[in-house]
């Protein structure tokens, strides 16, 4: 019996380690993207990082830390942004659907150019389990 336990545990050990690598490659940003935990600096003239990578569910907060007032205008639509960020204020939005959201300052940019970025947002990790535990050895 105890053997058994033993072989059991290697495997489950072996499926974890396997499961881990797997999902952590498919993670990993895309070329020219940074991994952001969904935070953004907004700077006079610029946001940082202009890409970030998160996974739905995750919430995207942007904080001014420049002189002067900016906004945060999605290039399609009106799911998320706001008019005006005046310099120490934070504008938050929880971003739930898949997709690659790109976004500008109307004072200083335009869609894809000045001062402007952009949220790819990708499906989260979905856990399975197995019952090997309780499967009999041969």
């Amino acid at each position: 019996m105890k053997r058994i336990i033993q072989k059991s545990a290697l495997v489950v050990s072996a499926l974890a380690l396997a499961s881990a690598t797997t999902f952590g490659a498919l993670s990993a940003a895309p070329a020219g993207a940074q991994s952001s935990s969904g935070q953004v600096t907004v700077g006079d003239n610029y946001f940082k990082p202009g890409e970030i990578d998160v996974t739905a569910g995750t919430k995207v907060t942007w904080t001014n830390k420049g002189k002067i007032i900016h906004s945060v205008t999605p290039n399609k639509g009106k799911l998320f942004g706001t008019k005006a960020l005046s310099r120490g204020k934070k504008y938050s939005y929880t971003f739930k659907k898949p997709g690659t959201y790109a976004y500008y300052c109307t004072f200083h940019g335009s869609p894809g150019s000045g001062q402007h970025g952009t949220i790819v947002v990708t499906a989260a990790p979905t856990t399975t389990t197995t019952g090997l535990l309780g499967q009999k050895s041969g």
